[in-house]
């Protein structure tokens, strides 16, 4: 075991709650295990991402209030936010986010209390990274540079490390290798992650993946043997499967293979957990499940919740015998799109446009939007070859100037963000209606009785050890 010191990021409540509870976790949900996460030693929190702030916009709640609550709550932990440089909700314009934006909405995240960035370009266009990781310096944001890690694409680990030295030679602080989609193997770090070290110097070097083929933890404990310094992870109750590593099973893992250094406390994660652990109950909430190995993630390759959809839609068909099938046309359609990452916002369209052709639909009789302006160039250059009569199909689109001149202010900057019109976005609630309240058992039943009672003269409930009765007087 590496003796150096380790630093880990909880993301429980952006990806680990997006890929156990479809992001049904509120803001005061999210509010509610801070006491116990700020007094842990976690490195950082992660509060903001592209999924979080399109979950919170659906259910009529501020993503900017949200950061700045977490900021009151959270005490002196440093938050995170991941930001995507390509958007999916298809406005002619904002399919990229250009230096101006991107310069304007990290310095807004700034002042809303985030300390940390992840920076995510998913065709690793470096000179928008370079831009992005200025900006983010210029806002005082230790800015972490994302590199996608694919399987079965054949790219040598010097081109790795190249992509990596490159980053932190434009101003990234940590650079990190994002594995979305589970797919890293322990075998596969015994070279890419020295490799990465070596190139990256001083700078720091950071891991993100998943357990979709339920192999997470052991790639996290043999990388960390290996140079990583930044690990990402979330709490058991919302972790595994399409989710990230649970920390308070590492960190057991660790100090049995002799780990000495300092590492967040075991106790103040679980108080953590637990409340979590209480609201899942309360609210009828999926408890976490580890996923069995299996093949098809490295064929499909679809990360965190997207992955959780699909497969739910397997199943919901009465296919799930035909996974490996329907992994195989994922894996098709990426390769005749030019083999782009499968991260958003490309793969769940990717995902789509194979099931469609799963469902029996001609190939490409219809093409997800995503997929047309990715044909099309609204992205940019994509490494793999398109497939050349969709790329005839649905032509070359001029180039877009960035429409910035009525983006003025923190709202509108946040609703060209997400696609939307500004008077869409939900007004910003008192902060007081942010307080989750855990009842017991009898108390949700009485008060879900009580919502209901007004539509009836006389409602009863009778079972074991309980009886209520309910009526309205003339």
């Amino acid at each position: 075991m590496s003796t150096h010191q380790l630093a880990f990021t909880d993301s429980s409540l952006t990806d680990g709650q997006m890929a156990v509870w479809g992001g049904a976790l509120d803001t005061s949900m999210m509010l509610a295990p801070a006491g116990g996460l700020s007094a842990s030693g976690l490195a950082a929190i992660e509060i903001l991402s592209p999924a979080v702030l399109d979950a919170c916009l659906a259910r009529g709640e501020n993503p900017l209030q949200r950061l700045e609550l977490a900021r009151r709550h959270y005490g002196s932990v440093p938050l995170r936010a991941t930001v995507n440089l390509l958007t999916g909700h298809g406005r002619r314009g904002a399919d990229v986010l250009g230096p101006e934006i991107i310069d304007r909405w990290l310095a807004t995240l700034a002042a809303a209390g985030l300390q940390q960035v992840v920076l995510l370009d998913p065709l690793l266009d470096t000179n928008r990274l370079h831009a992005a990781l200025k900006s983010a310096s210029a806002a005082g944001l230790v800015a972490i540079a994302a590199v996608p890690y694919q399987a079965g694409d054949d790219c040598p680990d010097e081109a790795y490390a190249q992509l990596a030295a490159s980053l932190a030679d434009g101003g990234a602080a940590r650079v990190m290798l994002r594995d979305e989609s589970g797919v890293l193997t322990p075998d596969r770090l015994h070279s890419l992650i020295p490799s990465l070290v070596e190139a990256l110097g001083t700078t720091p070097l950071d891991l993100h993946t998943r357990c979709h083929t339920a192999l997470g933890p052991a790639v996290v404990l043999e990388a960390a043997g290996l140079g990583v310094s930044g690990i990402d992870t979330a709490l058991p109750c919302l972790a595994n499967g399409a989710s990230l590593p649970s920390l308070p099973s590492l960190l057991r893992a660790l100090r049995q293979q002799g780990a000495t250094q300092d590492l967040p406390d075991h106790d103040s994660l679980l108080a953590a957990d637990a409340i979590l652990a209480a609201i899942a109950d309360q609210e009828g909430f999926p408890q976490a499940a580890s996923w069995p190995f299996d093949l098809a993630a490295y064929a499909h390759q679809l990360p965190g919740e997207v992955a959780v959809d699909f497969l739910a839609a397997l199943r919901g068909r009465g296919r799930w015998a035909d996974l490996h099938e329907f992994a195989a046309g994922c894996a098709a359609v990426r390769r005749e799109m030019g083999s782009p990452p499968m991260v958003a916002p490309f793969a769940r369209a990717i995902a789509e446009q194979a099931i469609s052709h799963f469902d029996g639909e001609a190939r490409y009789e219809s093409l997800r939007p995503v997929l047309r302006r990715l044909l099309q160039g609204a992205y940019g250059s994509v490494d793999g070859e398109l497939r050349a009569d969709l790329h005839t199909r649905v032509g070359v689109l001029p180039a877009a100037e960035p429409q910035t001149a009525d983006v003025d202010g923190p709202e509108a900057l946040l609703a060209w963000i997400a696609g939307l019109e500004i008077s869409a976005l939900p007004p910003r609630a008192a902060a007081s209606s942010f307080s989750y309240e855990t009842l017991t058992p009898y108390e949700a039943l009485v008060r879900g009785l009580l919502t209901r009672a007004g539509r009836f003269a006389v409602l009863s409930l009778h079972g074991p050890g309980v009886r209520v009765h309910l009526q309205q007087e003339a």
